[in-house]
């Protein structure tokens, strides 16, 4: 229990920090270091989601180990806690990108998926752990 406790603790942070981070990369998009701060932002914030909803699972009754965000993601889809496994794998995908590439077309193209969709999917997970 403490350890989801913490966990989820860290994730609300982590996504007000990020909500924080959008407010001020809507009105700078064409900022370069706004967007940077937004993708930093998004990565901390997915790492801590995936991490947090793992523990969730493990709460809810799971014990089979689940280390990687693929296969807690896949799970709680099948258990229906997220909605769109897509829109999770690409969160995924596009964290894996952010850690690779740098280039400014896709950071751009990333940074409009975070404000646009990737928002909506952790304010649904934050009201499944609020509830």
């Amino acid at each position: 229990m403490k350890k989801f406790a913490d966990k989820n603790t860290n994730f609300f942070g982590a996504l007000k920090r990020l909500n924080e981070a959008n407010t001020i990369y809507k009105f700078n998009k064409k900022n370069d270091i706004c967007q940077d701060a937004l993708i930093k932002r998004f990565e901390f914030t997915f790492e801590l989601a995936w991490k947090t909803l793992r523990e969730f699972l493990f709460e809810q009754g799971y014990a089979e180990e689940i280390s990687s965000p693929k296969r807690v993601l896949a799970l709680a889809y099948q258990e229906g806690y997220l909605e769109s496994e897509e829109q999770w794998l690409s969160m995924l995908e596009d964290r894996n990108l952010t850690s690779h590439d740098y280039s400014r077309e896709l950071s751009s193209a990333i940074a409009e998926r975070i404000s646009g969709q990737y928002l909506k999917e952790f304010a649904r997970l934050s009201k499944l752990f609020s509830s």
